[in-house]
């Protein structure tokens, strides 16, 4: 009997030992993984594939709660596409367990699905472990794990531990792009540029080819810029400039792409959204712009309009041949008397 308790004891021992390897094992690779990662969604695939070696899964959910809920999903190799209404309605009903706001209305954006786990009979949502991200003292977002069989409470504190990892390497990331981000934007509107735009649009082609969801892309001009700026002076062409951007985004959504094309031509990239749709949204901008007015030195005011060109996604389409879509109908616009949209 004596002789049982020491080696109970040494056994139990060398189990926390080899559970401290494992959470080691884990910081020291995803650290190093963090330099190799381009994106958070980059992050996400390559983080979630070194916690299954340490804490089995089948479906790996990361949720960030931005203006949207981003997700960014994680399941087994040979699975279907793992995005349905069951598990939304999981997603939502977790998030208001764990912090004290409504989601039901909250618009859910698919941000990237993988299918990199090792293969498994089947993946299930039967059992949970949560694990909130917690960045600048707030809660940013939650850690999702699922499968058949309930998580121990050893693999929750794991999980635990790699959140609070993970939550570290997302502000690292997010430091990174700030600093990309300034290689992206138009100095004048603040809002993207071209470069930006040219790298953004083929990763939405992507995403709806993928998902199946509707994208249309929105070009706009200032009708007439050329006679304001020869009128009033360059000056107040660059005031018009930005005060027609800071219009055009408070009829946009968080998810919309405004970007400056080049001159006075702006591209508006509007994922989940077919034609009907990216009309309302002309429809929106050609409505503001008729009401704003711009206040000039003489104590005129200037009145401007837009001329719009709506072009959307076709399956296997690229994004040369989109762009050049919706810039043909945006002078076909022009053609027709300015201050509309053709689509």
């Amino acid at each position: 009997m004596g002789q049982e308790q020491p080696e109970q004891e040494l056994a139990r021992l060398r189990e926390e030992h080899r559970q401290i390897k494992d959470v080691l094992a884990l910081i020291q690779e995803l650290t190093s993984r963090v330099v190799r990662s381009d994106s958070v969604g980059d992050l996400f695939c390559r983080a979630f594939s070194t916690l299954f070696r340490c804490v089995p899964f089948d479906v790996g959910i990361a949720v960030m709660i931005e203006q949207n809920l981003d997700l960014f999903l994680t399941t087994r190799e040979g699975a279907g596409a793992l995005v349905s209404e069951e598990l939304i309605a999981k997603i939502r009903a977790t998030l208001e367990r764990l912090i004290p706001v409504s989601f039901a209305t909250t618009e859910v954006v698919v941000k990237s699905e993988t299918h990199e786990l090792p293969a498994g009979e089947a993946y299930s949502l039967r059992c949970e472990a949560v694990a909130l991200l917690e960045q600048e003292s707030r809660t940013a977002g939650v850690l999702l794990l699922y499968r058949e069989k309930g998580f121990t409470d050893d693999e929750r504190r794991i999980l635990a531990i790699f959140s609070t990892q993970v939550a570290m390497l997302l502000a690292t990331i997010h430091a990174r792009e700030k600093i990309t981000n300034l290689a992206d934007t138009d100095d004048l509107t603040g809002i993207w540029n071209k470069r930006y735009f040219r790298r953004q649009l083929p990763y939405e082609i992507e995403r709806a080819r993928t998902f199946n969801v509707p994208l249309s892309l929105l070009f706009f001009d200032i009708d007439g810029f050329k006679q304001i700026n020869d009128s009033f002076g360059h000056v107040i062409g660059d005031v018009v400039l930005s005060e027609l951007c800071g219009a055009a985004r408070e009829t946009l959504r968080p998810t919309d792409t405004l970007a400056r094309f080049g001159g006075d031509e702006f591209a508006i990239i509007l994922p989940h959204t077919d034609l009907y749709g990216a009309s309302k949204v002309a429809e929106r901008l050609l409505q503001r712009m008729r009401v704003m007015t711009i206040p000039t030195d003489d104590e005129s005011a200037i009145r401007c309009s837009i001329s719009i060109g709506i072009a959307e996604y076709a399956r296997d389409e690229s994004a040369n041949d989109l762009t050049r879509r919706a810039d043909e109908r945006l002078y076909q616009s022009k053609r027709q008397g300015k201050n509309r949209y053709t689509a």
